[in-house]
């Protein structure tokens, strides 16, 4: 049997795609814990699971902001979940080499949101790659 602990319900549901139900458990966590970052943090990546990107991002932003004094979100993870978040979320919106202004300021959020972050420079390489002046090498399968 898998370890469990530390693992919200929220995320238990997230992990098996239920992110409607993710979401009301995330909710209900929030108001038993308006302080905590954990709820945000199950909300936006169910929010993602469901391509509801903006409201995602919103809440990745409340869950960063309260982590910096609450500090029980892996940093890792956050970071991650953010980046991911922001390139489907850009991506959805055009190929690249067809860049929107939509698109790049979508990347450049990642910035603003998680200034020290692990994936500065992979959120500026997809910028290039959404204007065109930098190739990607990743072939989506179908």
């Amino acid at each position: 049997m898998a370890d469990n602990y530390g693992v919200t319900f929220a995320q238990k549901l997230i992990q098996q795609g239920n992110y409607e139900e993710a979401i009301l458990a995330a909710n209900k966590h929030l108001v038993q814990d308006p302080a905590s970052p954990e709820p945000y943090h199950d909300r936006a990546r169910a929010l993602a699971g469901l391509g509801r990107f903006e409201e995602a991002v919103a809440d990745y932003a409340q869950a960063i902001q309260r982590d910096e004094t609450e500090h029980v979100l892996q940093d890792w993870e956050v970071d991650d979940g953010l980046f991911s978040l922001l390139v489907a979320w850009a991506q959805s919106l055009g190929e690249p080499g067809k860049a929107s202004a939509a698109q790049v300021a979508i990347m450049e959020r990642y910035a603003q949101l998680l200034p020290s972050g692990q994936h500065r420079a992979d959120a500026a390489d997809w910028i290039l790659r959404f204007k065109g002046l930098l190739k990607s090498t990743f072939v989506k399968q179908h």
